[in-house]
């Protein structure tokens, strides 16, 4: 019984041989997965969000910077389309990235765990809303589907993928081109949007088209 004891705990601590022969296309059926079970603990294995997420602060403010908002309603996209853009280094702007950061990546991991990206909510309602959330007033809370899936060839641990994702509320398709990295314990994991300042111009142009 104390080795059967001692076998469990120490496989405990390493990888799944099923994790460690995966590859960069089962990471991504993982991320529909996780959508699909409004399963965030499984999102977060798959998606880097907070390192995403603060990549496309940086495009937004600059985007913002380039093509100023019109007349924003909302105080702070008043200060990003100003000229907070030319002080990246300060505190005052690393503070506000640091906030954007937690409160987009709450909104994304509401929308995995209340399974309204999924189209199946939650059987328990999971609270919303956050400092932030005006920010989002607008933003399609339907269901996502990733489409059309290609991923290349793997280069030691890097590898990259393009791929559709659907959004059910606008009935558009925004193509992604992502970069993957492989982890330690042996799965994929999406680290980068490459294409994210396009995918950024795209929405702003959508939004202000309404």
């Amino acid at each position: 019984m104390r080795i059967c004891t001692l076998l469990i705990f120490l496989s405990s601590f390493f990888p799944n041989p099923a994790w460690a022969t995966q590859t960069p296309a089962q990471a991504m059926q993982a991320l529909q997965q996780a959508i699909d079970s409004n399963d965030q603990t499984l999102l977060e294995r798959y998606l880097d969000l907070p390192a995403i997420i603060a990549q496309g602060v940086d495009l937004f403010v600059a985007d913002c910077a380039a093509n100023p908002l019109g007349s924003p309603d909302d105080p702070l996209l008043e200060m990003l389309s100003g000229g907070l853009a030319q002080h990246v280094d300060s505190t005052a702007y690393q503070s506000i990235k640091l906030l954007l950061i937690q409160e987009t990546s709450k909104f994304v991991l509401w929308g995995v765990a209340s399974g309204t990206f999924s189209g199946q909510p939650a059987t328990d309602p999971v609270p919303g809303g956050g400092l932030l959330s005006t920010l989002f007033a607008n933003a399609s809370i339907a269901r996502k589907e990733i489409r059309s899936v290609r991923c290349a060839t793997p280069q030691g641990t890097t590898a990259t993928a393009r791929a559709q994702l659907y959004d059910y509320g606008s009935e558009r398709a925004y193509p992604l081109r992502l970069a993957l990295t492989k982890q330690p314990e042996g799965h994929w994991k999406i680290t980068a949007v490459t294409n994210l300042a396009e995918l950024i111009r795209t929405v702003r142009l959508e939004v202000e088209q309404r």
